[in-house]
């Protein structure tokens, strides 16, 4: 039961570093950062919970080619036409998701390779924790 529970937690956490990471995504020119971004998150995920290492990789990962469906789909209005509480409460979501430049169809598709790099830190966190939890030879 509270393994369920636990798992649940690092899921819902997994989804809020992804949100992180589209945000990343979105906002900067370089593709390094946001494929470091991954890289290092997958990490840290794979280390504290090796068990099942790919699941943490994916709802990271994930979050990255929602975000640009989500700009591909939704016309989203400039902050500053809004006005009264829906400036207060929904423009900082628009200026987090928003994209600063055109999305297109194939920047979509192009965006699921972003699980390479969550993978493969996942792994290698994974395997850091079996070699961390290994007893040292005297």
């Amino acid at each position: 039961m509270m393994d369920a529970r636990l798992d649940r937690m690092w899921s819902l956490l997994a989804v809020a570093v992804g949100a992180l990471a589209a945000v990343v995504a979105l906002h900067s020119d370089d593709l390094q950062f946001a494929v470091l971004f991954l890289l290092i998150q997958g990490a840290v995920f794979g280390f504290a919970r090796p068990a099942g290492a790919w699941r943490w990789a994916l709802l990271i990962a994930v979050c990255i080619p929602l975000s640009l469906l989500l700009n591909l789909a939704v016309s989203f209005p400039s902050p500053r036409e809004l006005s009264g509480a829906a400036r207060l409460f929904v423009a900082p979501l628009i200026v987090f998701f928003r994209s600063t430049s055109p999305v297109s169809a194939g920047g979509v598709i192009a965006s699921g390779m972003s699980v390479v790099p969550a993978l493969s830190g996942a792994y290698i966190g994974a395997w850091m924790s079996r070699i961390a939890a290994r007893p040292l030879d005297s």
